[in-house]
Formats: structure tokens, sequence, C-alpha cells
């Protein structure tokens, strides 16, 4: 089974990566609390007619919950159970930029108060440590959507004929 956690700042496109993954055959579950890694590994595992390509999400957006992020890991490899982790990554004043124009409210704006620029600095020394352990990083600054779609193939697609699909609208 190929398992992905995939991880970021909050507006480094995660969403858009999870996305990229669905297209490319993965099962994708999003805002998966990280206490839970291990145990929907196993289920995923275990479990018959599920896809054998998951990927999953888990952020910041789960507040305390994010901090068993590590013993999720630890439980993984004390399994046995292989994964690689994804880990997005922007500009501080990308991010702030994709904040405003989506009106979204980042994950840590009440914990800073409301101030964004400060928000995007908290998570990022946050998610310092996940990051340096990562298996992929992908800094979507200047990375249009398309690009990320890209980008997310060329790392996990075996072969370029599986990614075929095709879309008829009349």
């Amino acid at each position: 089974m190929e398992f992905v956690i995939v991880t970021g700042l909050s507006g480094a496109g995660k969403t858009r990566a999870m996305h990229a993954m669905e297209d490319i055959g993965f099962y994708c579950v999003d805002n998966l609390p990280p206490a839970l890694i291990p145990v929907f590994y196993d289920l995923c595992d275990k479990s018959e007619g599920i896809q054998r390509r998951i990927a999953v999400v888990t952020d910041t957006r789960g507040g305390e919950l994010f901090k068993s992020f590590f013993k999720a890991l630890e439980t993984l490899k004390a399994q046995n159970r292989p994964y690689k982790i994804l880990f997005l990554d922007a500009s501080d004043a990308v991010l702030v930029n994709r904040f405003q124009e989506t009106r979204r409210k980042h994950p840590l704006a009440e914990t800073m108060q409301g101030s964004l620029e400060q928000a995007v600095r908290l998570e990022r020394d946050m998610l310092r440590p996940v990051r340096e352990i990562s298996d992929y990083v992908i800094d979507t600054t200047n990375y249009p959507a398309a690009r990320l779609k890209a980008r997310i193939s060329s790392l996990f697609l075996k072969n370029d004929s599986d990614a075929i699909a095709v879309h008829c609208v009349s």
C-alpha cells in the first residue's frame, strides 16, 4: 500500500494537491486528526476493495490535536508501516495574499489576535520540524494550479498512461 501524509502551511495548496492526487488514483481524506492516522492506515490495510493508494491531509486546523503528529509517526514506524510525507510551503507574503484574496480565516488567527502575518509566522515555526523530516517539499509560491498538479503527478504517478482521463462535455 502507498500511504502519503500531506501537510504544510495553511494556504500553501494542500487542497489542490489532494485534488491532484485524487485525479491520479489516490483515495484521499482531508483534515484527519494525526492520532487517527495509524488507525486509518490499519483500516485501509485490512479492508478489501479500498484503494491501495491513500493520501491523508492533516494540519494545524486540528488545533491541539495536531500536537500528536510525531506520536502518530512513531506508531507507524513501530508497526513497520511505510509512508511518505508531502509538505507544501509558500512564502509568507504569498500566504498572506492568498488568505486576503479568499477572505478565509487562518486557523491560528485567533491565537494571534487576528494578525494574519503573525499567524503565518507562528504556523511556520510550528511546522518547521515536520518540514525537516518530509520526504517531499513543494514550494508553491510561484505555482499555478496546473503546475502543482503536474508536480504531484511526477512524484506519485508511476506511468503517465495511468493519468489519462477523458471528459466530454456537451
